[in-house]
């Protein structure tokens, strides 16, 4: 039956979750993969730029054991955090004392690189010039035509199976005519500064709550911050906060940040990321199935994206191996199982994310805290 097809399998998508399948799949013995994906943009910022000590494992279940600590690696180790969260406190979490071993402050384009460049010497097929156009079925399988970034040509290409890890935009499910659920509207502006000391982020990831939302700052490889206002889209537009002078005030109002981190010049670009809670309302299907943020969308306070990326990828290679293995009946325990992980896995999040923004009161009765302390995805 396979040589109908010029592909196993197909993955859109080659952030982590993509390449991360394809690595998965090809070890679980899936060997004809095709990888799809538009090149990143130039200058992009990567939101996720907090690695958790669970990353370490799973890259080593990957085969990419120590990669993220090479001598030459431009990441850094990510020690713990520091947050004030619940009072005006500054405290300081060390992971040490969780037994946990340490994370990573990536270079996340540099990480996601050395994932496709892993996928594609282990032997996976890369089209990363290209973008899914068109999407049928075939019988077995599927039919898939492909436009470069350009737009001036097609490739026509078929596959048993397809991961759709395209990220946010899920452009497999749309594609198959699913809608997203937005639990939030959780938007991210991004600005790279100057921190006043360097030292007073080294290693650690900073968090602070205020009364639109929280703010977030790690130091970068070049020794630059990143900084996020973390609030939603309706309040964001309501206060002003992509106008220089609003968000500047809001940035005099923090306790914590102003000290650690010197305010962006009015003519800074802030880049504006949506980081709202979503899923997908079909993890599985027959003869697809789907990985990353393209499956559920993490609030960032999570620090949970990349490992979850991860830790989808390798339980995606466990079925897409059960599917091309084994018997009919087997391929379908196998998606029911991964449906069920999906599910378990926004129930725990949605109780975890309540939790944890419950745990600030302050603002109780500010829109954004409301908003949360409802329980996300409640109705207004």
């Amino acid at each position: 039956m396979g040589n109908r097809f010029d592909f196993d399998l197909a993955i859109v998508g080659a952030g982590p979750a993509g390449s991360a399948t394809a690595l998965a799949a090809q070890r679980a013995g899936i060997n004809r993969i095709a990888l799809i994906d538009r090149p990143p943009m130039g200058g992009r910022l990567g939101l996720g730029e907090s690695a958790a000590p669970p990353v370490g494992p799973l890259l080593q279940r990957l085969g990419l054991e120590g990669m993220l600590d090479r001598p030459d690696s431009p990441h850094r180790r990510y020690l713990g955090n520091l947050s004030s969260w619940g009072n005006s406190t500054l405290t300081c979490e060390d992971f040490l004392f969780r037994l946990s071993g340490h994370g990573w402050h990536l270079d996340r384009l540099a990480f996601d690189q050395s994932l496709r460049q892993a996928a594609a010497a282990a032997g996976v097929t890369p089209y990363f010039d290209h973008a899914l156009q068109t999407l049928s079925r075939k019988a077995g399988g599927w039919n898939i035509v492909l436009a470069t970034s350009a737009g001036n040509s097609a490739q026509a290409l078929s596959a048993r199976a397809l991961v759709d890890a395209s990220g946010r935009q899920a452009v497999v499910g749309r594609a198959l005519g699913m809608t997203r659920q937005r639990l939030d509207g959780l938007v991210a502006l991004a600005v790279i500064c100057s921190p006043k000391d360097p030292a007073g982020l080294a290693g650690r990831s900073f968090i602070e709550a205020a009364r639109w939302g929280w703010w977030y700052a790690t130091l970068l490889p070049n020794n630059q911050a990143m900084v996020t206002l973390m609030s939603d889209d309706d309040l964001i537009r309501d206060q002003g906060f992509r106008t220089p002078e609003a968000f500047a005030q809001a940035w005099a109002e923090t306790r914590h940040l102003k000290e650690l981190v010197s305010a962006p010049p009015p003519q800074a670009s802030v880049i504006t990321v949506s980081a709202a809670s979503q899923f997908s309302p079909q993890a599985v299907g027959a003869g697809w199935l789907a990985v990353g943020d393209a499956l559920i969308g993490f609030d960032p306070l999570t620090s949970s994206g990349i490992a979850g990326a991860l830790d989808d990828a390798l339980a995606a290679a466990d079925t897409l191996g059960c599917w091309f293995t084994q018997g009919p009946q087997a391929a379908i325990e196998a998606a029911k199982r991964y449906a069920q992980r999906a599910n378990h896995s926004l129930v725990r999040y949605m109780d975890e994310h309540r939790t944890h923004y419950r745990a600030e009161q302050r603002w109780a009765n500010a829109p954004f805290w409301q908003r949360r302390h409802r329980g996300i995805g409640a109705a207004a």
